[in-house]
């Protein structure tokens, strides 16, 4: 009764499960099984099949319907199809979500014997932690169709150009295709499975086969095949953050290896930082070594598509503009040169880098299969520096202050793309004792490691302006610098690069007495000439001026008793006389 929509015919290729939490208030998640369907030889079974069983690992299960319309690729001998719902899960934990489905179709050499392959069936499972304070979060989507062909004797790589929308950290290990047990959300690992390197003699340049996954980039390759036929394999895409993993999506795949004597075009990738804002034009360039033409394609949440071409759901999706392929998808006489075109924003800044999977497909004559090459074009966005920052002494707590300021900070979250409140922070760093320049690294963002910055203070990105009372002392060199944190996505946003430091000194209040001079030492008509030199490290508009200096006297060579005879206001302009004072003997003179 829980498993009605079993299908006794043969059609199951590939697949995976995926989720998406949908309020930050709510533990509703929409849970998304996408299959790969054969339509050579199950396309009556695939019709058939129009509802699964999901079961959500809290106890319950759902039979769910598929999502119309069928979206055929591969010139129609495979089909995409999308079964989705929303379920609520009863309280923090983690949940193993799960999908069976009979049966795996026929013919897949290391399921032996691989003309009783479409006796197994299909099982796929996805993993995700719901725990408190750890938000909104969506598992990783794959936006590379799982299916492709491979050339005996030929190394053979796949990417899934896994997307992550909330820019957690990402990696890959190899797995096993597993089976339902009947009636059940149970599963087992198929006993009968065998790792493709039984179908291999040597890699491609003569030494020992290998099949390995990227655990960075998720680059899955066999090194070679040296059997035609087809084969299936999984793979696991765990998601971290902060460390924590949170959740992980298991991929079973297939592929089918020709004997022919085509070779597989190349294609080139590559790695760019840019500051948010930056328009990337980025030209892609493949080859094909038969001289045939090429068609350049990209997979990446940037590009704004999923595996069966239409948009990404909005929780799923980075805030516009989106990126697009110029030339993508067309053939083109190679050398074949199509461009990645992004117009990016502070929206898009984060810890990860954005990894664009392209793909490069030759175009053979009639009857050869086509054969596949990928690369990873790898885009950070950082977030810009601070500008214009500055510094001056201040009035406050008695003058041992300094009050920075800096123009208005451009890149906080600039729109609402449904991340909840920014959080966006200015840090102000502060080292003392010299002025000394910074090295310039480019992409290195935060505080210089090493040279002395410590925090003394954040403030909201709004902030124009900041006062450092902190055990400031005279005459000693202060250098300051800015960093915005968490700029952009509101759970894995990065730090910005570092604004430009000033640098700057307390003043010394002191003035210096230069000249005493007695014009004349009568009793009645004595007359004392006094003149000094204005604070050195004072300026005018320092410590909120006016200021005044008062001139004290004492009676004696050695008298202690010093009183107030004068005051003289000023504003340090050096084009009034105000470092003169004539003493005629009582403190009105």
């Amino acid at each position: 009764m829980l498993f009605p929509t079993v299908t006794q015919a043969t059609h199951v290729r590939a697949g995976e499960i995926t989720t998406r939490r949908l309020s930050a208030t709510s533990l509703s998640y929409e849970v998304t099984l996408t299959v790969y369907f054969d339509e050579r030889t199950g396309a009556p079974a695939a019709r058939d099949a129009n509802s699964y069983t999901f079961c959500f690992g809290d106890g319950t299960t759902e039979v769910v319907n598929r999502t119309l319309p069928i979206r055929f690729i591969n010139g129609r001998t495979s089909s995409i199809n999308i079964y989705r719902t929303v379920h609520t899960f009863p309280g923090p934990n983690p949940y193993t979500i799960s999908v069976q489905i009979a049966n795996r179709n026929a013919g897949t050499i290391n399921l032996p014997p691989p003309a009783a392959s479409d006796n197994l069936t299909f099982f796929v499972s996805t993993t995700i932690l719901i725990a408190p304070n750890l938000g909104l979060n969506s598992t990783p989507i794959m936006l590379n169709p799982p299916l492709d062909s491979a050339r005996v004797g030929q190394r053979f790589c796949h990417n899934p150009a896994a997307f992550d929308a909330d820019g957690d950290s990402l990696g890959y290990r190899l797995s096993r295709p597993q089976e339902g047990l009947p009636n059940s959300c149970r599963s087992r690992f198929i006993a009968a499975y065998q790792d493709p390197t039984v179908y291999s003699t040597t890699n491609e340049s003569g030494g020992a086969p290998t099949f390995t996954i990227d655990a960075k980039t998720g680059q899955l390759c066999w090194d070679a095949p040296n059997r035609e036929g087809q084969f299936n394999f999984a793979f696991i895409v765990e998601e971290w953050r902060n460390g924590v993993k949170i959740g992980e999506v298991t991929r079973d795949m297939q592929i089918v290896v020709v004997a022919q004597p085509n070779r597989r075009p190349q294609i080139e990738g590559t790695s760019l930082c840019v500051e948010a804002g930056t328009l990337i034009q980025q030209p892609i360039t493949a080859t094909d070594p038969d001289g045939q033409r090429v068609i350049i394609n990209a997979f990446g949440g940037p590009l704004n598509a999923l595996a069966d071409g239409s948009p990404l759901p909005a929780g799923l999706s980075i805030s516009p503009e989106y990126a697009r392929l110029i030339n993508g998808g067309t053939a083109l006489a190679q050398p074949g040169t199509a461009t990645f075109y992004w117009q990016t924003n502070c929206n898009q800044v984060r810890n990860q880098p954005y990894d664009i999977t392209l793909k490069a497909s030759d175009v053979p004559p009639r009857g050869i299969t086509t054969l596949v090459s990928f690369a990873t074009l790898s885009v950070r966005i950082i977030a810009p520096a601070v500008r214009n920052l500055s510094g001056r002494a201040s009035a406050l707590a008695g003058g041992r202050a300094i009050q920075l300021n800096w123009a208005a900070y451009t890149c906080g979250r600039i729109v609402d793309v449904g991340l909840g409140p920014d959080t966006t922070q200015l840090i102000v760093y502060r080292r003392e004792g010299t002025c000394s320049n910074i090295p310039s690294v480019s992409c290195t963002t935060g505080a210089p490691a090493g040279l002395g910055f410590v925090e003394v203070g954040r403030v909201p990105f709004t902030t124009t302006t900041f006062t450092d009372t902190t055990a400031l002392r005279r005459g000693v060199t202060y250098s300051y610098i800015i960093v915005a944190r968490n700029p952009g996505d509101v759970n894995n946003g990065g730090l910005s690069l570092p604004s430009q430091q000033t640098c700057l000194e307390l003043p010394r209040l002191t003035p210096v007495i230069t000249q005493v001079t007695v014009d004349s030492t009568n009793e009645t008509r004595g007359r004392i000439t006094l003149r000094w030199a204005r604070p050195l490290d004072l300026r005018p508009g320092d410590l909120g001026g006016p200021y005044q200096y008062r001139i004290q006297r004492a009676t004696g060579l050695s008298g202690t008793n010093f009183t107030t005879i004068a005051s003289i206001t000023t504003n340090l302009d050096r084009s009034v006389v105000d470092t003169v004072y004539v003493d005629q003997g009582s403190s009105t003179s």
